[in-house]
């Protein structure tokens, strides 16, 4: 007897009209909403007043100790992992804290579920799925204390700057939109929910700029937020054509970064500011660029060391690894997580007049872009490795104009037949036109600070 094939959740979205994909991109979003935005959370966001920055570092500090006192009581009652590795007494400053052991991700990785509280119900939790910067899938749970907190700061920020969600915007990101083989716009969908046009970051053809544009000047969306090397792309066009930009308040981005000169060519292409940002899945956004261009640390959500390789503080000018205590949840907590990125510590106080800790600079999160053989740049694709398991590394690398190599470093508990689905990831991302190949490798190399560069293109195009 032979069982018949379902089609996938992407299949049926990608066969459905329009107005039923809106639909089911709507559910969606009423889905993370039950997670992000839930409760009293007007308030919470009232909490993380951005005027907060500019108190005293002796104040904000008095604060977190507080607060990690707290986290840290919890932790040690409700999670099995860390029961034996706490303190059982306060600590007495925020200097002691590294006297607890650093969470890597390869413990995260083994066990997961270990680092859940135990008296959580585990259908009420978000499993998410990221690779980060490494190449490498880690698989990981939050709870909806965690989503909401991680979401709060953000918007406290963005209502900041005016751009308060709930207002128009558009977003460019790795969320799917449309397949690579669509030729003729919408490549893009409107999400009723967050009144966000969600935009395909992977047809950035320059015959597709115009549309775009015209895109999101028709939508009137007041800011737009996401993938910076997208808006560059655009803003590029833009300064070539002449063409008129929408009118933003701002651009705030996320995921990745781009150079300062890349960064001000946005700005004056779109007539706005663009604030970079910085965070991961795990422990949501926890810096932001102020209008000097420093990364300050958004200290009430989040306790952020900057160590060398033996784990002591870095000092003022020195780049180090960054290393983050979440304030978000006792219930799927992170404390001193590695989070594999670097920073450059700031030399002096910021002329901003802000007293939370701040970076000059973000090491290694400018990768390259691939560009596909009918002209289109496609940036972040770490995300295609995530159905990979047992990798412990990996990197795209564009070996030519129509072939694509993924190189993987493979852990004991590798699954080669798990590339197919690699494979298939990539080519709904490159097109049907890219070769894409895969390969073991013993190692991969790291740039000079010592990071690994998820997508590397070899060839000059």
């Amino acid at each position: 007897m032979r069982l018949l094939a379902f089609p996938s959740q992407q299949q049926i979205y990608d066969r459905s009209p329009h107005w039923l994909q809106r639909i089911l991109v709507n559910a969606e979003a009423v889905r993370r909403e039950w997670f992000r935005r839930h409760g009293d959370y007007r308030q919470l966001v009232a909490t993380h007043d951005p005027s907060w920055y500019y108190r005293s570092r002796d104040e904000q500090e008095t604060w977190q100790l507080t607060q990690l006192n707290r986290l840290l009581t919890a932790v040690r009652r409700r999670v099995p992992f860390y029961r034996d590795i706490l303190p059982d007494q306060p600590l007495t400053s925020l200097a002691d804290l590294s006297n607890i052991p650093m969470l890597r991700k390869e413990q995260i990785r083994q066990n997961p579920l270990a680092l859940i509280a135990e008296d959580l119900d585990r259908r009420t939790l978000w499993p998410r799925k990221t690779s980060g910067s490494t190449g490498t899938p880690l698989t990981f749970y939050l709870d909806r204390e965690a989503t909401r907190n991680h979401q709060a700061p953000a918007d406290a920020m963005l209502a900041a700057l005016g751009c308060r969600f709930g207002l128009p915007r558009a977003r460019f990101s790795g969320a799917y939109v449309t397949p690579y083989t669509r030729s003729q716009p919408p490549f893009w969908i409107w999400i009723d929910l967050y009144r966000q046009l969600q935009c395909s970051a992977y047809h950035l053809a320059p015959e597709f700029y115009p549309h775009y544009i015209q895109a999101l000047r028709e939508s009137r969306v007041i800011y737009g937020t996401g993938y910076p090397t997208a808006w560059h792309l655009l803003a590029t066009y833009l300064r070539e054509s002449g063409d008129r930009p929408p009118t933003l308040r701002a651009i705030i981005t996320d995921s990745e970064g781009i150079s300062l000169e890349q960064q001000i060519v946005v700005e004056q292409a779109f007539g706005c500011p663009v604030v970079q940002t910085y965070g991961t899945g795990e422990v949501g956004q926890i810096a932001w660029q102020c209008e000097h261009r420093r990364y300050h640390v958004l200290s009430r959500a989040a306790i952020v060391e900057i160590v060398d390789d033996d784990g002591r503080p870095v000092a003022p000018g020195a780049t180090g690894q960054i290393v983050v205590t979440s304030f978000a949840s006792s219930g799927t907590p992170f404390i001193r997580y590695q989070t594999g990125d670097l920073a450059t510590l700031a030399p002096d106080d910021c002329p901003c007049g802000r007293h939370s800790p701040s970076w000059v600079a973000i090491e290694g999160r400018i990768d390259d872009r691939i560009k596909t053989p009918d002209g289109r740049w496609i940036g972040r694709l770490s995300h295609v490795t995530k159905p990979g398991i047992g990798i412990k590394e990996s990197q795209i690398a564009q070996v030519a104009r129509d072939r694509i190599v993924i190189r993987v470093v493979p852990a004991a508990d590798f699954v080669p037949a798990s590339m197919t689905a690699v494979i298939e990831a990539a080519r709904r991302y490159l097109g049907p036109t890219m070769q894409i190949e895969w390969e073991i490798v013993e190692r991969l190399p790291r740039t000079r600070a010592g990071k690994l560069r998820h997508v590397v293109r070899e060839i000059e195009v």
